[in-house]
């Protein structure tokens, strides 16, 4: 088994019907998500990038920001390549590739990869300390058990996936059907039918909402599901709905949060006038995602301007259809949510079988110890 290295340093645009890269982005709940993926020229991938063509069974380590983070490939990836972000290691038995990616779960070694990452800014870890990570070998039948285990809960995890996602889709269904009548509704912008339209800010603490949590643009990117959970202190009487939209190459992305938060930079807060409003609004700004990016200003069209957005036109449906998409909507947001909530304790759970495991090999983060011949 060797490390192969990274990937392609310079992709160049989107190329349609070239070949596939993962980005570290593209690593997600250790699988090789497809949602985003971009593809190069086949000239980049295949002629000037030979080496890390992937194979069945590589592993894919993420180098970049969320350091350690893996995937195996499987078949459907064979013939694609990696970016700069990802690293690639090539083993000889399939098991063994297993085990590392699960090896680099271990909190331990999270952390032993953290305290060996350069740069402030953008953390990078560099192919020569992952060399030099240790990785202990227990006897096959300890690596099956822990395999089982982590294999049991990543496919629970898997379903709660599926479920959220077709939550979601089924409730943006049902608002298309209802959509299709609005071509006898009245027209509106939304700064009618919104309570209130606020613009995000630099600073993470003001005044009476210094307690709140702070959304970055990011924040709203990286949620597969529309809406942020609740901090459990925040009781379900005393949570006021809001939707925060941020837009992202040519898309606007929405989430409903129901608790206080600080919009950052780049991020509009959108109150609706009542609670029930607010699913039908992140349905329409959804169905609208591109359209609605063309309001998008500033550097890469990265922020959205209050006032530019509140003129935005809305055909609005009568309070009837509002309130019963809305008795629909929630119970299938609430599914998703619930999903998404077994898998937050899904993962406490695993984490802490893993630490246990990781002192149980003696594999202690800052402990001196050479590094494992299995990767070289």
């Amino acid at each position: 088994m060797e490390v192969i290295g990274y990937g392609i340093n310079r992709p160049g645009p989107p190329t349609p019907g070239g070949i596939p890269m993962v980005r570290a982005g593209d690593i997600v709940d250790s699988r090789i998500t497809t949602a985003d993926i971009v593809n190069v020229e086949r000239e980049i991938a295949e002629v000037r990038h030979p080496r890390t063509l992937l194979w069945p069974g590589d592993l894919l380590v993420v180098l970049v920001g969320r350091i350690g983070d893996a995937a195996v490939a499987g078949p459907e990836h064979a013939g694609w390549n990696i970016a700069r972000s990802v690293a690639l290691i090539r083993c000889t038995e399939p098991e063994l590739a297993q085990w590392l990616r699960i090896w680099l779960r271990m909190p331990a070694v999270r952390s032993w990869c953290e305290a060996q990452a350069v740069g402030t800014v953008q953390r990078t870890l560099g192919l020569k300390a992952l060399r030099e990570l240790p990785v202990v070998l227990p006897p096959s039948s300890d690596r099956d058990e822990i395999l089982r285990v982590i294999q049991a809960a990543e496919s629970r995890s898997e379903i709660n996936d599926r479920i959220a996602r077709t939550a979601v889709s089924l409730a943006d269904a049902h608002f298309n059907v209802l959509a299709a009548d609005k071509k006898s509704w009245t027209g509106r912008t939304f700064g009618r039918v919104l309570r209130e339209i606020q613009a995000g800010t630099t600073q993470r603490s003001t005044g009476r909402l210094a307690n709140s949590s702070f959304v970055a643009p990011a924040d709203i990117f990286n949620s597969y599901l529309p809406h942020l959970a609740a901090p459990d202190k925040i009781e379900p009487s005393e949570a006021r709905s809001a939707i925060l939209v941020a837009p992202k190459s040519g898309h606007v992305y929405a989430v409903v949060t129901r608790s206080p938060v600080i919009a950052g930079r780049g991020v509009l807060q959108l109150t609706p006038r009542r609670d029930d409003e607010v699913w039908w609004l992140l349905h329409e700004i959804r169905s609208r995602s591109v359209e609605l990016s063309q309001f998008a200003q500033g550097t890469a069209a990265r922020e959205l301007s209050a006032r530019s957005f509140s003129q935005a036109k809305v055909v609005w449906p009568p309070d009837n259809v509002i309130r019963r998409f809305a008795r629909i909507a929630r119970v299938l947001h609430e599914r998703a949510q619930e999903a998404r909530n077994e898998n937050s304790t899904l993962e406490v759970l695993l984490e802490a079988y893993l630490s246990m495991k990781s002192e149980t090999f003696g594999f202690i983060a800052g402990t001196k110890c050479g590094p494992s011949p299995v990767i070289m």
